[in-house]
């Protein structure tokens, strides 16, 4: 199974998504090279790929696809920059969280937002958009304050 660093940036309810010429919608990120850490490989593919220089960059959860193990990090950037298309991206986009699966996105990528818009508590109906979008935020909030405190 292959191993990949994805990387969670937010915006508000948006999650950055990027794409190639052709292809479906995706979470920045890509597989580590030779002695490289899985958090280096997530820092260096969202630079690389977005001009996005990580804050910091904290480690949340592996998803598992078909064929491909995600390490999902959560990347803090400063306000005010902006993600540009670099070397083999062609498109980066802002999209809320609820509207993900609406797009023509990987799999993995479609149930890593999923994952991330879950309720701390999840209600035994399905949550609301609204409470979803709540849940993001609160979810990535959480994971980047526990990274400010521990250094």
């Amino acid at each position: 199974m292959k191993q990949r660093a994805t990387v969670v940036c937010q915006l508000g309810t948006r999650i950055l998504l990027v794409s190639r010429e052709g292809s479906r919608w995706s979470l920045p990120g890509g597989k580590a090279k030779f002695g490289e850490s899985l958090q280096e490989t997530a820092i260096r593919e969202l630079m690389e790929e977005t001009l996005l220089p990580a804050v910091s960059m904290r480690y949340m959860f592996n998803f598992s696809g078909t064929r491909t193990c995600h390490h999902v990090f959560a990347a803090q950037i400063a306000e005010g920059l902006t993600a540009e298309p670099n070397n083999e991206i062609r498109h980066c986009s802002w999209v809320k969280i609820t509207e993900v699966a609406r797009l023509a996105t990987s799999v993995s990528t479609r149930g890593i937002a999923d994952v991330l818009a879950l309720p701390p508590r999840w209600p035994s109906v399905s949550p609301s958009r609204r409470q979803r979008a709540e849940a993001f935020i609160l979810n990535l909030r959480t994971v980047l304050e526990d990274a400010a405190y521990s250094g």
